[in-house]
């Protein structure tokens, strides 16, 4: 059975909801710069796709009269572009959720805290690879996967699913978010982890060890009374 951390028993210990919301406020920001770059880099890639694209070699004779073959080619051609195109975004969408969760679980495993929680002065406890990962995952999923996973439906055609999953996201989202007011989001129960002061001593789960059998010692025999005769031959 996982028990909380002590620091989250009362309503003290708990680092107030503002100061947790400026900092996944920082740490968003930084993910906004991230989607920036890739999107930077993902528009390069879009422009090389269509700059080598092979020429069409269509007339205005061929346009004209509707020539079966040629436009037939032109196809093919325009399809297999808008593929790579497809596929150069979903790529950078991945790569953002890869970078989201880099960031996440490689800074609590090694500080336990982001750049964020570190300016208001609240970490994350126990910091562990396993917990951090499993916080950063949840986090991931809830700031950015979901989002994305929209987007790649919407990209790929799928525009009701698409829909579907923006929904999906949004609740998501702030299913997580506003579970803080309850001391622990979503993510902390998830990978057994809580945000507590930095001053705030490092929490160390119990130890299940397995409980002996417990044995009682069997009382002694009571000595037998055997009664003198008083019969004499």
């Amino acid at each position: 059975m996982q028990t909380n951390p002590p620091d989250l028993l009362t309503a003290q210990g708990r680092p107030a909801v503002a100061r947790r919301a400026i900092a996944w406020s920082v740490d968003f920001a930084l993910v906004l710069a991230a989607a920036y770059a890739i999107g930077v880099y993902t528009v390069h890639q879009i422009t090389d796709v269509w700059d080598n694209a092979p020429g069409i070699g269509l007339s205005s004779w061929q346009i004209v009269t509707g020539d079966g073959s040629a436009i037939e080619k032109a196809g093919r051609i325009a399809t297999s572009l808008w593929d790579q195109v497809i596929s150069a975004v979903i790529q950078g969408f991945l790569l953002l959720a890869a970078a989201t969760f880099l960031y996440h679980w490689s800074t609590l495993t090694f500080v336990g805290r982001t750049l964020g929680k570190a300016l208001v002065g609240i970490r994350v406890t126990p910091r562990t690879p396993g917990r951090a990962a499993a916080r950063a995952l949840v986090t991931t999923i809830a700031d950015v996967g979901c989002f994305a996973f929209a987007c790649c439906l919407l990209v790929s055609g799928h525009l009701v699913w698409s829909v579907i999953a923006w929904l999906g996201a949004v609740a998501v989202f702030w299913f997580n978010a506003l579970s803080v007011y309850s001391g622990r989001t979503v993510a902390d129960r998830v990978a057994g982890t809580a945000v507590v002061h930095m001053q705030a001593p490092e929490y160390v789960p119990p130890l299940s060890t397995p409980q002996s059998p417990q044995f009682t010692r069997a009382a002694p025999p009571m000595p037998q009374y055997r009664p003198e005769s008083s019969w004499t031959p």
